[in-house]
């Protein structure tokens, strides 16, 4: 039987876990779960995915760094892997596991799929990707509290291909700087990679879209029941829409930890996130306020910033 498949995809920190348990409640005749080829543990949960991605890719092949979306993502963006080959290896990762859902809608939340934003839909035609945006000044804010080492050179070091960077993507105009920008740079250089791919896409494929979790989780509702009907409809197939009243309102694994608030920050930290964001948070309505702005200009001279060794931020972080 052909599902009707949703991908929602992210950098994190942005509800992608809310999406996963708790869109089949809303949804009929629909199947959601967040990174359903993970292992959470001695669970009934973690041995149906082990029958349904198998012993290989859940255990060894991923401890090896060859299988699961973020090794095949990776090595696709730095071209290790022919894009052919990442493709077939991702619809093959995924064929047992929709043959084993009854559902016939298939919502996917992992933040990982915005690696393949521009060619999921080469694998389903008919298939759509939702990205969830954050301001990022609050997204690195966040990750600063909720794993204070992320982008620190020790980081994911356990891992055989360690952290994205800008040399795997060919990103030369940041790679000579990665040092100079220290962890809260790094953070910026992410929330540009991810969200500039999945926007690009939403450029050429209207079966992406892009909502803002600021949106989604306000008290108005609009944008949460925008993305569930977005999610919902499939052309002939349209999913029922059970009501959605107190739906947003139990969002997990909320970040601990002091808050940040970006207009007590340096000068130079909102220059070097203007300089790396500025053009996609702007078009999702990020950084206009005028606070912003006189923020940004009070910075010193590009030159004079990248003659510190580390960046401010990483210093206090």
């Amino acid at each position: 039987m052909t599902k009707d498949l949703v991908f929602i995809a992210s950098g994190g920190r942005t509800g992608t876990t809310f999406f996963g348990e708790r869109l089949k409640t809303v949804i009929d005749d629909c199947w959601s779960e967040h990174t359903p080829d993970v292992w959470v543990g001695f669970t009934e949960r973690s041995f149906r995915r082990m029958r349904n991605f198998g012993f290989w890719h859940m255990g060894a092949g991923r401890l090896l760094g060859l299988t699961g979306m973020r090794p095949l993502g990776q090595k696709r963006l730095s071209g290790v892997l022919p894009r052919q080959t990442c493709l077939e290896r991702l619809y093959q990762s995924r064929a047992r596991y929709h043959a084993s859902i009854p559902q016939s809608l298939i919502v996917e939340s992992y933040s990982r799929w915005w690696m393949f934003a521009d060619c999921f839909h080469e694998l389903w035609p008919e298939a759509k990707l939702i990205g969830i945006i954050r301001d990022p000044r609050d997204w690195i804010t966040s990750w600063q509290r909720h794993q204070p080492r992320r982008q620190t050179p020790q980081f994911l070091s356990w891992f055989p291909l360690g952290p994205l960077t800008p040399e795997d993507t060919g990103d030369e105009e940041w790679r000579g700087r990665w040092r100079e920008i220290g962890q809260f740079g790094r953070l910026g250089w992410d929330w540009r990679t991810i969200y500039g791919q999945i926007d690009e896409a939403a450029q050429k494929n209207s079966r992406v879209r892009m909502f803002r979790f600021e949106d989604l989780f306000s008290e108005s509702g609009e944008a949460m029941s925008d993305l569930v009907r977005f999610a919902a409809d499939h052309g002939a197939s349209k999913y029922a829409i059970r009501d959605l009243s107190g739906f947003a309102g139990d969002v997990r694994n909320a970040s601990h930890g002091p808050r940040r608030n970006w207009r007590d920050w340096p000068a130079e930290d909102a220059r070097l996130v203007d300089e790396l964001c500025g053009p996609v948070m702007r078009k999702y309505g990020y950084g206009l306020e005028p606070e912003w702005l006189e923020l940004v200009q009070k910075a010193t001279p590009r030159a004079a910033v990248s003659e510190r060794p580390l960046h401010a931020a990483a210093q206090a972080g």
